[in-house]
């Protein structure tokens, strides 16, 4: 009879302690969570260098390249070279040199649309955050914080931060979609509020390419 008492507060005991842990977990990454909301409320634009890599369960290799991002509220500009241009205010413009090309289409704000700004500046209107955890990424401490789509049916099945703990600052994006594509968006040589040229998010087709208008 002693025995199996003592067995049942050990069982009880160890659902205290398991349930205790899981919700400080929670409320741990809430706090960080809050944190990092006050923390960009104050981030009107940004520069960084960045690296995107893209996985695919359809494909063995990933595709990655690098270049320049330049954020102001929902603006943008990426330039990776001689890759693409992307310039995105009201309207979308994608510039492919090689190709000679330029795409022009409007700015679709959905569940399925995918910009820098959702995920550095707004993504908390899309998620909300599951857990948290401590981890050390390019030999510095981070939150990995994971976050789930308040919409069950996102196109986006799941997204985490890497939020540097000295500064709140995010430094690594990771997306999946509904297609098990992955996408990591790493940042570098962050620049907090610069002062951004409104010339920086315009763009005029250079003479002799190709331009697609696909505005509706």
């Amino acid at each position: 009879m002693i025995m199996r008492t003592t067995l049942l507060r050990l069982l009880l005991l160890a659902v205290v302690v398991l349930s205790v842990g899981q919700t400080a977990a929670a409320q741990d990454a809430e706090t960080v969570f809050e944190r990092l909301r006050d923390k960009y409320a104050t981030i009107q634009s940004l520069r960084a260098e960045f690296t995107q890599t893209m996985t695919s369960a359809y494909t063995d290799e990933a595709s990655s390249f690098t270049g320049q991002l330049v954020l102001e509220g929902d603006k943008y500009r990426v330039e990776t070279g001689t890759e693409v241009l992307i310039v995105s205010d009201e309207e979308m413009y994608i510039y492919r040199p090689s190709e000679k090309q330029v795409l022009i289409n409007d700015v679709v704000e959905d569940d399925n649309s995918f910009s820098p700004s959702d995920f550095l500046l707004n993504y908390d209107e899309r998620f909300n955050v599951s857990d948290v955890e401590t981890v050390t990424l390019d030999g510095t401490r981070h939150y990995k914080l994971r976050l789930v789509p308040k919409n069950a049916d996102s196109f986006f099945q799941e997204a985490t931060l890497w939020v540097r703990n000295s500064d709140t600052i995010i430094t690594r994006v990771e997306v999946l979609d509904v297609n098990d594509t992955k996408m990591v968006f790493a940042l570098d040589n962050i620049q907090l509020n610069p002062t951004i040229d409104a010339k920086t998010f315009t763009f005029t087709p250079p003479a002799g390419v190709e331009v697609v208008d696909l505005r509706s």
